[in-house]
């Protein structure tokens, strides 16, 4: 088959939206990597150089001391956790992404049912752990992506079913 080609508005806002969610995936890919790479102690004196300035300037920052609260008390353990969890994250939307913008037909479902799998964790997270506005915003983008997909799937298959005929 050939490369996903957008020709609508509609695969337009689909490409843009696997691209962001691409984008996404080669982050935390890079995240996890510097996780990997740097001890528990490293990650917090790099947190402590980049919020003294503002610390000293507002000792109350709600973000800083989150930030260096968050790193205080990372243990080897939880890097290791935080590591492997970014690069399944990476890995999956990775694949789905790219075997998505490639039009290859497995790509569809494995997409919807990964993709469902990662943000029903997401829900889970906003409704028993600790709902937050980025985590709401990025499950509303993440259930639009879903029936996007869901839609394009329909439309390759009906596709690849009229060229059978």
């Amino acid at each position: 088959m050939s490369d996903f080609k957008a020709k609508s508005t509609f695969d337009k806002v689909f490409e843009g939206g696997l691209l962001i969610k691409g984008l996404g995936g080669f982050l935390e890919f890079l995240g996890g990597l510097l996780l990997f790479v740097f001890t528990p102690d490293q990650i917090h004196r790099f947190a402590v150089l980049l919020t003294h300035t503002e610390l000293v300037q507002d000792p109350h920052s709600k973000i800083s001391n989150m930030l260096l609260q968050s790193t205080q008390h990372f243990s080897n353990g939880s890097r290791i956790f935080l590591v492997l969890y970014l690069w399944l994250h990476a890995a999956i939307k990775l694949i789905a992404v790219i075997g998505i913008l490639k039009n290859m037909l497995w790509a569809y479902p494995f997409s919807l049912i990964s993709l469902g799998a990662l943000m029903l964790y997401q829900v889970y997270s906003i409704f028993f752990i600790k709902a937050s506005f980025g985590m709401i915003g990025l499950t509303i983008f993440d259930i639009l992506i879903l029936w996007m997909i869901t839609i394009e799937y329909k439309k390759v298959r009906l596709k690849l079913a009229t060229k059978a005929i």
